[in-house]
């Protein structure tokens, strides 16, 4: 079966790249154009589930430089609790309005 790539960008935490990895079922993700992960997200990534950002077939994007979150979403962030890879999502995923939020979160997924 032929593979279709989604013209989807996603923006992605830390939780479901590990988990999808434990599963092995990371191949989940190889329809989305980019995955794109903050560098906090990159080096959480790395520290329990390193293999995962070596997959050649799956289009992971680090983001590159500082984010800049604006006060309302920090607010909100603080509010609940989120750790700074899910702030650092967040704030990606205000600068690409059309892209998806992956999160294992509860807290983040109402933020967003």
């Amino acid at each position: 079966m032929e593979k279709t790539k989604w013209r989807t960008r996603v923006v992605c935490d830390a939780g479901p790249v590990i988990h999808l990895d434990e599963l092995s079922c990371l191949d989940l993700l190889s329809d989305f154009q980019e995955i794109v992960l903050s560098d906090t997200v990159w080096k959480e990534i790395s520290g329990y589930r390193p293999g995962a950002l070596k997959r050649e077939d799956l289009p992971f994007v680090r983001s590159s430089g500082e984010i800049s979150v604006n006060e309302p979403l920090l607010t909100m962030c603080r509010m609940f609790s989120l750790d700074v890879g899910e702030i650092e999502a967040l704030a990606l995923m205000e600068q690409s309005a059309q892209a998806m939020f992956l999160t294992d979160d509860a807290a983040a997924r109402l933020v967003a």
